[in-house]
């Protein structure tokens, strides 16, 4: 199975369901920007209602002390994270330095191809910035190093794969090494898309992001003051030249987070959710798609079920 995207041949049907398919690169009709919403905002630290948009405070506080208490617990001496010069690890990484202190954060910069150059100093700069402890581990030569190994080869997603794999390989021998926890950075849209590497990106012990949807990630860093660059770059995974997220997944983030709050979060229909948000049906259909396709990576790997 392909990791990234998580994107299965689909058959179109007339249905509602979930299952029901869509086609690859749909274009949007109004974006989220475009139409009038007004979304339901949680106003103290309560747990917010599915299908709500997490105000930033609230989201801040909220996972703050769910790092500080986690790292407590667990008796580790640290987390430890990737940092990629892009928004979600940015907002990680500043989010775990107010949790437990500068001390108490490692980041790894991980340059080499197809890396972005100007990413890749975004990432320095930020470490910098919050007197984080940061080194640099080049990930080109030991990719390589396993395609040379390897008696096939690998189309560009294999080895983007792969790309992640290394990333998550060297995390962990960072955390057995210095008894720290890995921290991810993936978000509650890319999950529930499936897009991320299947034990890579969501190969970590704790998981700051994950509540919070792409837009909501957006509005948490503009609430910590984290600078605009950060905010208005294109969201890539940097796993190939020129891959974006957006570009590969075939609908703009606003719409993504919109559709799947309908969806997943409301339980809504298709055709509920195309005539709540105006979005084209194809679009909608295609992140209903990416979905179910991908469900087999929100799960634990199958077994016989002979203790069931």
């Amino acid at each position: 199975m392909n990791d990234r995207p998580a994107d299965a041949p689909t058959e179109p049907d007339d249905g509602d369901s979930a299952d029901s398919g869509g086609e690859d690169g749909a274009d949007l009709g109004a974006s989220a920007d475009e139409r009038e919403v007004t979304p339901e905002v949680p106003t103290s630290t309560e747990q917010a209602p599915e299908g709500t948009v997490i105000e930033a405070g609230v989201a801040r506080d909220a996972i703050v002390e769910f790092l500080r208490t986690y790292l407590s617990k667990s008796d580790a001496d640290g987390y430890v994270l990737g940092i990629s010069g892009g928004l979600d690890s940015a907002v990680a990484a500043t989010l775990a330095v107010e949790a437990v202190g500068p001390s108490r954060v490692t980041g790894i910069v991980m340059p080499g191809e197809p890396s972005d150059t100007e990413n890749m100093a975004d990432a320095r700069k930020l470490c910098a910035a919050l007197d984080v402890d940061h080194y640099e581990v080049d990930i080109a030569p030991l990719v390589e190093g396993f395609s040379d190994a390897i008696p096939y080869d690998l189309d560009k997603v294999g080895l983007g794969n792969v790309r992640a794999r290394t990333r998550m390989v060297l995390w962990y021998a960072d955390a057995n090494a210095n008894d720290r926890l890995v921290l991810g950075a993936d978000n509650r849209a890319e999950v529930l898309l499936g897009y991320f590497t299947k034990h890579g990106d969501n190969g970590v012990d704790v998981s700051a992001l994950g509540d919070l949807y792409k837009t909501e990630v957006a509005a948490l860093a503009r609430y910590v003051d984290l600078s605009d660059r950060f905010i208005e770059k294109t969201p890539t995974a940097g796993l190939w030249e020129g891959q974006t997220d957006e570009g590969e997944i075939g609908v703009r983030y606003a719409a993504v987070d919109d559709v799947l709050r309908h969806v997943v979060d409301r339980g809504h229909s298709i055709s509920e959710t195309v005539a709540k948000t105006g979005y084209d049906r194809e679009a909608v259909e295609r992140v209903v798609e990416l979905h179910r396709a991908s469900e087999h990576k929100r799960s634990p790997p199958e077994s016989p079920g002979l203790r069931h």
